[in-house]
């Protein structure tokens, strides 16, 4: 689903993909990693509630056919 959303992006003129992650959650965020994403900042936020938590930025250059943009 994730390369679905960057090529969809890329066809849109779309150069970086951007996602927030939870800290206390590192198994998504080595997920992330795999894909090629890197941690860009470091936060607090909120969730729905208005617990404070822990995020992280992750953001990744998109490519069109295998090449760097």
């Amino acid at each position: 689903m994730l390369a679905k959303l960057e090529q969809f992006a890329l066809t849109n003129g779309k150069t970086n993909s951007q996602c927030k992650v939870r800290l206390n959650v590192p198994r998504n965020i080595e997920i992330y990693r795999s894909l090629g994403y890197v941690v860009t900042k470091k936060e607090m936020g909120e969730n729905r509630n208005g617990v404070s938590l822990a995020i992280v930025t992750m953001e990744k250059r998109l490519t069109n056919e295998g090449e760097f943009i």
